[in-house]
């Protein structure tokens, strides 16, 4: 048995558990829920202040511990940072902060959404991120606070059977919510490498307010003469199947901070396709070999490469990518217990 806190600690997870941030934040409750002092409280996306007190209200004072986006937290930057800001009069909050602002958000929203990430750090007690390059993106938001780096812990979805390496594959794949700038459009333009008929498939749904890139991608595949296939929301229990069959898998997005599908695409013992980010090159040097890495522009000649040699889409025997939900749990046990009463 782990030890337990000195005081409690109340995993807040805000949203719903198909979100990968609270997906995240259930699955260290699963490793946290065993020790002494430990309480889950849940909450709709975007609570409001109000609602989020009511949702506290019974729980134990003590160290409060979010996932935090702003997306999930409240309809725009600001409402989301008055909402933890709001939290944080009242409560120690730690706080582990997912989807960093980036130049990628546009001229309009990084400034926004920088404002807000900055003003929920400086209130919190103790700030938790996911990379170097994700503290890196907080400083540049002007949060001058200490973080420790957690990274995303590596599901194991391993425990399907799986097509043989050698398999001729079948269809490029793209996993995780469809938003603009994930890469689904940059696949579907480098298809022209591949044999005729091979298509797109892209695993997940639309972000909330992207419905919209349905019908763009389809109009875009017809363009090109492919197919793109959206799967909707796949449940947990029939993703394995799906990461460990004759996909090609591909993470395009050139402006990660940390991802999720990167590490579900390694948990079921594949190797995607990514392209090199200072974000990706930490996570090579964390798990060399689980990636296979092209350089920008590379994306059409990556594709054809490994659709020649889908053994190469296969995790090397004896390659455990890392870290566990276990191990996330242990780098971020001292960051509650050490919030000062």
């Amino acid at each position: 048995m782990s030890p337990s806190p000195a005081r409690a600690v109340v995993q807040l997870v805000v949203g719903p558990a198909e979100h990968g941030v609270a997906a995240a934040a259930l699955a260290q409750w699963d490793v946290l829920r065993h020790e002494v002092g430990t309480h889950l409280v849940r909450a709709p996306a975007r609570p409001g202040a109000d609602g989020l007190a009511a949702a506290l209200a019974g729980a134990p004072a003590g160290v409060v511990h979010v996932h935090v986006t702003d997306r999930l937290l409240g309809r725009s930057p600001e409402e989301a940072a008055d909402v933890l800001v709001a939290l944080a009069a009242g409560r120690d909050l730690v706080v582990s902060l997912h989807d960093l602002p980036q130049v990628s958000d546009g001229a309009r929203n990084l400034p926004r959404r920088s404002a807000a990430y900055r003003r929920v750090a400086q209130a919190a007690r103790h700030v938790v991120v996911a990379s170097r390059h994700e503290e890196r993106l907080l400083r540049a938001c002007g949060a001058d606070v200490a973080c420790t780096v957690v990274p995303l812990p590596v599901p194991d979805l391993t425990g399907t059977p799986a097509a043989a390496p050698g398999t001729p594959l079948r269809t490029v794949a793209v996993l995780g919510y469809l938003y603009p700038g994930k890469g689904h459009e940059q696949v579907l333009a480098a298809l022209d490498a591949l044999p005729p008929g091979v298509g797109l498939t892209a695993v997940g749904r639309p972000s909330d307010g992207h419905e919209d890139l349905l019908a763009s991608l389809a109009a875009q595949a017809r363009a090109v003469g492919r197919t793109c296939e959206v799967t909707g929301y796949v449940p947990d229990a029939d993703l394995p199947a799906l990461l460990r069959s004759p996909v090609l898998p591909v993470a395009p997005h050139e402006h990660l901070s940390a991802s999720g599908s990167i590490n579900a695409w390694t948990g079921a013992g594949r190797r995607p396709l990514v392209p090199r980010s200072d974000y990706v090159t930490e996570l090579e040097d964390r798990s060399p070999g689980a990636l296979l890495v092209y350089e920008p522009g590379g994306l059409a000649d990556a594709l054809a490469r490994a659709w020649a040699q889908p053994d190469l889409t296969w995790a090397r025997p004896g390659t455990a990518p890392g870290p566990t939900v276990a191990d996330t749990v242990a780098l971020l046990r001292p960051v509650l217990a050490g919030v000062p009463a």
